[in-house]
């Protein structure tokens, strides 16, 4: 409104304008400028600010008591702007009468005369504490999704429906190496490779018909460097449902590729020495399923099982039943010390004999807790064949070397003393001339000394032919037919001197080793038991076999003399070895025993009591 001709502090506002205004919430006032008082205020005062329209025309200062101390600056600065002809908008917090703080919104519209004088202001004045209420939720929220857009330790990155940046966030500028007013208004293809780029095109085509994906994606960041990430993709449409553009959320996944290329490469890796390795490996899970084999593991089930290894098939199924109670008892015992090994031999199709170690381990997670087992089967034919080789080398050299102390003794006691008698009489028979009859004498001295030499020499032999079997084949010998063949060679003694004779092989009926030392060991020892019985009881003998696992153990008891082995253990088998004079002997049986039983790769140890009986026990 002008002013240039009336006097602006006499136009009042007409009555049906004054009652409108006066309706309104909104404050409308008119002010001089130059006194810089009131010259009239709607009613909307007395609710906007609690002050009636006598209150603020009185007080020509209240409307800027009213004024926040904090934004008082603004309303300071509304005279020159409105000197300059400007329309003022000005928005500042006011206190109310009753204390109370509000957020207005005022609106100045300054008035000149002819001469260009400020002389009058109209105004008004409305409540948007609501609004500015809501602005201020609006702007935390903003600023708070925009420190989450901004602090993200995902990339988000925003795209136009020509492919163009429209937004980045600081984490994919520091993926890339770009800040991001760099990237803004670019084409995503700008930070790929050719290869990058003929994929990310596809992809593109997918998105644009509302497909939403996860890719690995592979960028050129601003030193030319590759890095991969993880983009979780969604296009973005109008409420038309045209295409937009596309939000992508970028993960940097270029060290995780480093590791799933490590890793492939260590898997392929074993996965090589898994399946060359001389050792077959079964991996069961807790519930003793299948998890994974190698070639070598299936090639020995298909040899010894005859039967094919197959993913999350139960081991149960690739054991005898017989052996499956030994084979939990196992698993029990790996459990507790978390590995076990053994070894087992078997007859191949062709007859050749087998040694193969057999190990069982226990396998734990992450966290330290039983996830299943590894049971790995390795042939160890030739070093256990070795091994028993250099053992039986050792044990023959060990005995060889007893046999040569035995030899050496045999000749200075044994031979020395007929050799020494043959010397001395011969020298005598050289200086007697005619007497026939001393001479006759001498000469069966000396005869008596050779055939003590002969027998010496003799007994050698025998031994030495005992330690080299030669072409003597073994067979399958079966210990009933040996038990009835000793009866029927003794019968006479067994008959006269009421002797009991008891064979019992059921827990081994035969061997596969030389008949012929079988029959002599066997043979030996009953007649050692029969030489040596008591003349007081009825002499009772047995012969008995029992299985050790892989061995047999053949026990031949009596109850006869017995003997003192704390006297005579060293000495028992010793060659000429005697402990009874009572009965006729060389001390040639023992020792032949034993010598048979070595050179057929077993051992014989005696357990006995004087006045009980003796018992010889024997492992094969």
């Amino acid at each position: 409104m002008s002013s240039q001709q009336k006097d602006p502090e006499k136009e009042p506002l007409n009555t049906e304008w004054a009652r409108f205004f006066d309706a309104m919430d909104e404050v409308f006032f008119s002010f001089n400028p130059a006194t810089k008082s009131l010259i009239q205020i709607s009613q909307g005062c007395q609710k906007l600010y609690g002050y009636a329209v006598n209150e603020l025309t009185s007080d020509n200062r209240l409307w800027f008591k009213m004024i926040h101390d904090e934004d008082k600056h603004i309303a300071l600065a509304e005279p020159e702007k409105l000197q300059r002809g400007e329309q003022v908008n000005s928005q500042y917090r006011i206190f109310r009468k009753d204390g109370g703080m509000l957020w207005v919104e005022k609106k100045l519209i300054p008035s000149f005369d002819g001469a260009g004088k400020l002389t009058r202001v109209d105004g008004v004045t409305r409540d948007i504490t609501a609004r500015k209420a809501v602005e201020e939720k609006h702007r935390e929220s903003e600023t708070f999704y925009r420190q989450i857009v901004e602090t993200a330790q995902e990339g988000i990155w925003t795209i136009d429906a020509n492919n163009k940046t429209s937004f980045v966030n600081k984490t994919i500028g520091d993926i890339l190496g770009y800040s991001p007013e760099e990237m803004m208004g670019k084409e995503l293809y700008d930070f790929m490779d050719e290869e990058g780029k003929a994929y990310a095109i596809a992809c593109m085509e997918r998105r644009r018909n509302g497909a939403k994906e996860k890719l690995d994606i592979r960028y050129v960041t601003k030193t030319g460097k590759h890095v991969w990430t993880n983009i979780s993709a969604n296009p973005i449409f109008d409420d038309k449902g045209a295409y937009k553009g596309a939000l992508a959320m970028v993960t940097d996944i270029t060290q995780r590729r480093i590791d799933e290329d490590a890793l492939k490469t260590s898997e392929a890796n074993l996965r090589t020495i898994f399946e060359n390795t001389a050792s077959a490996y079964v991996l069961f899970n807790d519930e003793l399923r299948i998890v994974s084999f190698n070639a070598m593991a299936q090639q020995y089930s298909e040899e010894q099982n005859n039967k094919s290894l197959k993913i999350n098939e139960d081991i149960k199924n690739y054991f005898a039943p017989e052996r499956w109670g030994f084979i939990l008892e196992l698993i029990e015992k790996v459990k507790r010390e978390g590995s076990y090994t053994y070894e087992i031999t078997y007859t191949s199709t062709n007859g050749e004999v087998k040694w193969h170690s057999v190990r069982w381990v226990m396998v734990k997670n992450n966290e330290g807790k039983h996830s299943g087992y590894i049971l790995s089967n390795k042939d160890i034919t030739r070093t256990k064949l070795a091994a028993l080789e250099r053992e039986k080398i050792t044990t023959d050299l060990i005995r060889h070397n007893k046999d040569l102390e035995q030899f050496t003794y045999i000749v200075s006691h044994n031979l020395r003393s007929p050799v020494a008698n043959i010397i001395g009489l011969t020298n005598i028979l050289n200086d007697i001339d005619d007497d026939a009859e001393v001479r006759q004498e001498i000469i069966e001295k000396i005869s008596a000394s050779v055939n003590s030499v002969e027998h010496v020499i003799r007994d050698l032999n025998q031994i030495l032919q005992v330690r080299k079997p030669g072409t003597e084949l073994k067979e399958d010998v079966d210990f009933r037919a040996i038990c009835e063949d000793i009866k029927a060679g003794i019968f006479t003694i067994m008959h006269k001197e009421n002797i009991q004779l008891d064979c019992d092989f059921t827990q081994g009926a035969s061997m596969y080793t030389i008949r012929s030392y079988i029959y002599s060991i066997f043979y030996n020892l009953v007649l050692n038991s029969i030489k040596y019985r008591r003349k007081d009881v009825e002499s009772h003998i047995l012969i008995k076999t029992i299985k050790l696992g892989d061995k047999i153990e053949i026990r031949v008891k009596d109850n006869g003399k017995g003997i003192d082995l704390i006297k005579n253990r060293d000495h028992l088998f010793g060659l000429y070895k005697r402990f009874d004079t009572t009965v006729e002997g060389k001390g040639m049986g023992l020792f032949m025993v034993k010598t048979q039983v070595e050179t057929l790769g077993g051992t014989i140890r005696v357990e006995s009591e004087p006045g009980v009986g003796t018992e010889f026990i024997i492992q094969f």
